[in-house]
């Protein structure tokens, strides 16, 4: 039987939070089957169920037997939704004369003066909307429809996929500005590219070579940590007009590669001395109070990134842990904030671990 899934507790309350989460999913035998043109197929699905669900891509990496994406889910707005915006939404994946049916029909029934016509409308437009606003049915049409392309492309049968999707609840802000330079830097801790813009199938590459979409999900990453950017509506809603896209490619570059180069240098200093630092170390270290960059942390230890629940800020932490309710956590089961050890100590970010 297989586990509940932990979706943040404000997700059902009425509440106009949004709510961010690094789902990874891995290929059956994590054999590497993903070539350059099945990732450039992922994302286009990627893309296509992100416009129909009403998601938020704000990066990802499609490796060669796995991805990540960060990805926000908007608290439901189906009461919000005009039939127009409701007929864009399903442009994205239909095609021209279905939408044309469903456009003529929802026409008819709004205009309907009896009971049942009015319940028929409401019923019509539940049939689409039931699966917008949700990560995991954003994950779950995801991963079927590319399953299929990818089994009749290459003539195959079963599942393509290695058990469910792992997810990890994120904070906005720190945790997500953290959580998302461990994604785009995965390709090069795997050694396939020195620079993440060079790896094409990532949000940061995606950004650099001019895609609206990816810059958009990066200027709102950032945007969180500003509080002056805030806007009327839902608490996730965030105004990015406000920024200038290279002014933030220069500021999420160096968040990528901040001691980038020293870290080489550490490299080759250790391969040379048996213990200790050197002398430039130890004065940088000074010089920095011992203060992680984000590159750093991102290069550290992945199971608070992938193995984890949640992760985010104690306070933060704490108040998911105490808003859980239903099957993810039962009275025989219990969870705590673990502030995050090893190389990740001093980083400020706390995690709660999955539970058993």
């Amino acid at each position: 039987m297989s586990k509940a899934r932990l979706l943040a507790p404000w997700v059902d309350d009425g509440s106009d939070r949004s709510a961010i989460y690094h789902v990874v999913s891995r290929i059956v035998g994590r054999d590497f089957l993903l070539d350059a043109r099945c990732k450039e197929q992922f994302v286009r699905y990627m893309r296509m169920y992100e416009a129909f669900c009403g998601v938020r891509v704000l990066t990802y990496c499609i490796m060669t037997n796995h991805f990540h994406i960060l990805v926000e889910i908007p608290p439901k707005c189906d009461r919000h939704l005009s039939d127009e915006a409701l007929i864009e939404h399903l442009e994205v994946l239909y095609s021209e004369e279905y939408v044309d049916q469903v456009r003529l029909h929802l026409e008819l029934l709004e205009k309907a003066t009896h009971p049942e016509g009015r319940a028929a409308h409401t019923e019509l437009r539940e049939h689409f909307t039931r699966r917008m606003w949700d990560l995991g049915l954003f994950m779950k049409t995801l991963k079927q429809r590319f399953s299929t392309w990818y089994n009749k492309k290459h003539g195959r049968r079963g599942t393509l996929w290695e058990a469910r999707y792992k997810s990890v609840l994120v904070e906005n802000g720190y945790a997500a500005r953290t959580m998302a330079a461990y994604i785009e830097l995965n390709p090069v801790r795997a050694g396939m590219v020195e620079d993440p813009k060079a790896y094409r199938w990532c949000g940061y590459a995606e950004a650099v070579a001019g895609g609206q979409l990816a810059r958009n999900g990066l200027m709102r990453i950032l945007s969180e940590l500003d509080s002056d950017t805030a806007v009327d509506g839902w608490s996730g809603a965030r105004d990015i007009t406000k920024y200038d896209w290279r002014t933030v490619a220069q500021r999420y570059r160096l968040i990528l590669f901040e001691d980038g180069a020293s870290y080489d240098e550490r490299a080759e200093i250790a391969q040379q001395q048996s213990r200790g630092f050197s002398e430039v170390q130890w004065k940088k270290e000074q010089e920095r109070e011992g203060k992680l960059s984000i590159a750093e942390i991102a290069r550290c230890q992945s199971r608070y990134f992938v193995e984890g629940a949640v992760l985010g800020s104690r306070e933060w932490v704490n108040e998911v842990i105490e808003g859980i309710k239903g099957d993810f956590l039962s009275e025989s089961r219990k969870a705590l904030s673990s502030k995050m050890r090893g190389a990740l100590d001093g980083c400020g970010l706390w995690s709660m671990r999955k539970l058993e």
